[in-house]
């Protein structure tokens, strides 16, 4: 920032020839004075060097020379004193009788501020207080350290923006130097006048125990669907047993018969600063979101004596998805792979199977000689009048539909229909049992809706069931018309690809070598279709090998427009439950849901709600995206979200709310969209349900989705002053960091740096004894230099 330079200028300039004149008879007079020496020139030099000096400074003031320099004018200039009111400032360093609040508190407003009258007397000052956001005080009694965040980026952006064009001379900014907007470094700075940030706290000998971070993880993963991993940090404490919990705040209640799966508290031991991991493994009960307090504490139950307990509780969210998700099975036949799938998903409430079957293929539609009538063979000798038993139809039986109506017409004609389902699994269907148009239906599926698509191999599927030339061929993950140069031979051996062991749920065992024990002692499988070209965009996740040592595909997956598609061409894969103990059956089991989870996990229901932060860094906008039967968006709807607090355990501040329903707007350029914002006052976690209707009132669908407000994490991230960052936001603003007991020199310094509006201060330099002081030295030191050089 531009600074105005010191500089002297002559005042009596009706003086100025007087001085030239006198200048004109002494210097000649004091080397006539020197002449009868001149026979020795260098100590006369010397002499006569001194002598002219001390006449030039007497000349000099003659002149009336004077100091000038621009100094801030007195109340034309404002000066704001900004002091942080978060709640960072209620620690108490170690051997302090105050925290370092109430030492701040005391600086602006106790005896010690008497500072602030010096500095007022040259600028208005505007006090202002920031947590969350800048506000402007009437004193700084108003502080009492309950701010939950240190928005200090947010707060010096709105203090530019309040001083644009005024004169802002600078800023005094009392701060423990943790900013909880800093994460990506200083914020733009331009405009902004020297920053003088007032430092208070240490780290010396705090003792604190933390939770430094907390990640959460899903898979499909069946024995440990969501993991935890939570690192702890101790800060002076030598060595310290700690417990590490997590306890649900909003887990449905246990019904008859079934048990807690919350993991047990996990015991540690902290070095200081050598941080530990904890992690929990399990599988939550129920399913949308759920919310799970993670605490760290003395694993003896007594108190660390801890500087604070703020940053020993997080907040996480566990999103279990929806309720339920619906899986289409189509089979060409009856056959083992229903019974293994769908005794798997009966274990899963998550997961509901609707198996359509062929019990007899159609037909050729000519009438036979001698035959009486158009009943299917099939049913001779049985009474009925069904019209599907006619010998030119397929008979199609549907198992577990959720009412009579659901496929009696069979294989679905219409999106509506189709799009109800998350996944589509075939299994022995040839491409002919479909027609073209259900095909192409079946890829608008995977591609516009998000679907899931697998197909199992066999006889009468990919390139032996006539995919290939298909609607559907360019959805799959292999070639169909690129087949391997030998045919299976004998039995083949599963194994998983480098790709396959990298994905979670293509394993059974959690451990790398269980699972390579669990896959050796498989049984061989006997069907494989000979494919051998797979998609560029394709992953390989397993293999099988035959007898003679070729490798064929036997589980490939790729993503395909908005969905996903896996080929497992093996026909037999049930084979592998089969064996002489049930932990294999199970093996299977485990498999078996682990793909069809896979196959769900992001397919987009109708109606789907998400948060984002909102530019203000402490709301949050709820987007709300809805489709219609035929998943297309949702035009001229309504959109409600209403929004509950869930109760935390980790000591959040109490509030009156309860619930509220905020309407959704429809976003101008995003059609099936629409946004509410909502600001949460205080911690906590919370819940958002959005229910969508059409413009005919009609139920379109429900989502629910949910965050933490959790400020205190990074509130209490550090507890340590940042003066490096602080030292870095006053040098590129001009200022400087300062302690509190250098603010009596600050208000007497300030007025002479830099301000918008100045004046001229001048000193006579005449008037200072320096100069006579420097006249007189010079004349002795005159003097001195002949007596020691023998000179009279």
């Amino acid at each position: 920032m531009p600074r105005e330079l010191a500089s002297i200028v002559f005042a009596a300039g009706s003086w100025r020839w007087i001085a030239l004149a006198g200048a004109v008879v002494l210097v000649p007079l004091a080397m006539v004075a020197l002449r009868p020496r001149l026979s020795r020139p260098g100590t006369t030099a010397v002499a006569l060097a001194l002598r002219t000096l001390g006449i030039g400074l007497l000349l000099g003031c003659l002149l009336d020379p004077q100091w000038t320099f621009p100094r801030a004018k007195p109340g034309a200039n404002y000066f704001a004193v900004v002091a942080d009111n978060s709640a960072s400032l209620n620690i108490t360093d170690a051997g302090a009788r105050q925290a370092r609040g109430e030492q701040v508190k005391d600086t602006l407003t106790g005896a010690n501020s008497g500072w602030l009258a010096s500095l007022s007397a040259v600028y208005q000052l505007r006090p202002y207080v920031f947590d969350t956001s800048l506000r402007r005080v009437r004193d700084f009694n108003e502080l009492d350290f309950s701010g939950e965040r240190s928005s200090l980026g947010a707060s010096l952006r709105d203090l530019r923006g309040r001083f644009a064009g005024q004169p802002l001379a600078g800023v005094l900014l009392f701060t423990d130097g943790d900013a909880t907007d800093f994460a990506g470094g200083l914020p733009d700075l331009s405009g902004l006048p020297p920053i003088y940030p007032v430092l208070v706290g240490t780290a010396d000998g705090l003792r604190d125990v933390r939770l430094s971070s907390v990640t959460v993880r899903q898979t499909v993963f069946d024995d440990a669907p969501v993991s935890v991993e939570a690192d702890v940090a101790a800060q002076g404490m030598s060595s310290q047993d700690v417990a590490v919990q997590v306890k649900p705040l909003n887990a449905p209640a246990l019904k008859k018969g079934e048990s807690d799966t919350t993991p047990a508290a996990q015991t540690t031991h902290l070095y200081d600063a050598q941080p530990a991991e904890v992690n929990f493994d399990w599988h939550p009960r129920g399913s949308g979101p759920q919310f799970f307090d993670v605490s760290v504490g003395a694993a003896n139950g007594q108190s660390m004596n801890e500087a604070t307990t703020a940053n020993n509780h997080r907040v996480v969210m566990v999103d279990r998805g929806r309720p339920a998700y619906r899986i289409l099975y189509v089979a060409g036949r009856p056959n083992w792979e229903f019974k293994f799938l769908n005794r798997a998903l009966e274990d899963d409430p998550q997961l509901q199977m609707v198996g359509l079957f062929r019990i007899a293929p159609r037909e050729p539609k000519f009438q036979f000689i001698g035959r009486g009538d158009n009943g299917n063979p099939l049913f001779t000798g049985f009474d009925s009048t069904d019209d599907t038993h006619s010998y030119d139809q397929p008979v199609l039986r549907v198992v577990n539909a959720k009412d009579e109506n659901e496929l009696k017409s069979g294989f679905p004609t219409s999106p509506a229909t189709l799009f109800a389902y998350d996944a589509v699994i075939l299994d022995d269907v040839e491409a002919a049992f479909l027609t073209t148009d259900q095909l192409a239906l079946l890829r608008r599926y995977v591609a516009e809706r998000g679907g899931g698509l697998l197909l199992f191999g066999g006889a009468d599927t990919f390139e032996a069931g006539g995919y290939l030339n298909t609607p559907l061929a360019p959805a799959l993950p292999v070639y169909l018309d690129r087949k391997a140069a030998a045919i299976p031979q004998g039995e083949m051996a599963w194994n998983l690809t480098r790709e396959g062991w990298l994905e979670p749920w293509t394993r059974v065992r959690a451990v790398e070598t269980d699972e390579r024990e669990r896959l050796m002692k498989l049984p061989k499988l006997d069907v494989a279709n000979a494919l051998n070209g797979v998609k560029p965009g394709a992953t390989v996740l397993a293999t099988v090998t035959d007898e003679s040592g070729h490798v064929y595909p036997g589980l490939v997956v790729q993503n395909y427009g908005a969905g996903r598609v896996a080929a497992l061409p093996v026909g037999d894969l049930w084979e592998t439950g089969v064996l002489r103990d049930e932990s294999t059956r199970l093996d299977l089991y485990r498999f078996e849901r682990q793909l069809a989870r896979w196959l769900v996990t992001n397919v987009p229901p109708p109606v789907e709600i998400k948060v984002r932060p909102a530019t203000d860094g402490h709301s949050v906008t709820l987007r709300v995206t809805a489709h219609d039967e035929n998943y297309q968006p949702l035009d001229l709807g309504k959109a409600a979200v209403k929004i509950t607090r869930v109760a935390v355990s980790s000591g959040a501040k109490g509030t009156d709310f309860a619930e509220m329903t905020l309407p959704a707007l429809p976003v101008a350029d995003a059609p099936g969209v629409y946004e509410a914002t909502f600001t949460p006052r205080d911690a906590g976690a919370y819940l958002a349900d959005a229910k969508v209707t059409d413009r005919t009132g009609k139920d379109i669908g429900h989502a629910q989705t949910g965050w933490v407000n959790d400020p205190a994490i990074e509130e209490f991230q550090s507890l340590a002053p940042n003066r490096a960052q602080m030292e870095e936001l006053a040098r590129r603003t001009g200022g400087q960091v300062i302690s509190s007991n250098q603010l009596g020199d600050l208000a007497k310094m300030l007025p002479n740096r830099y301000a918008p509006i100045t004046e001229e201060d001048a000193t006579p330099l005449w008037h200072q004894s320096s100069v006579f002081l420097a006249v007189l030295l010079c004349f002795l030191a005159e003097w001195g230099w002949r007596r020691w050089k023998g000179l009279p």
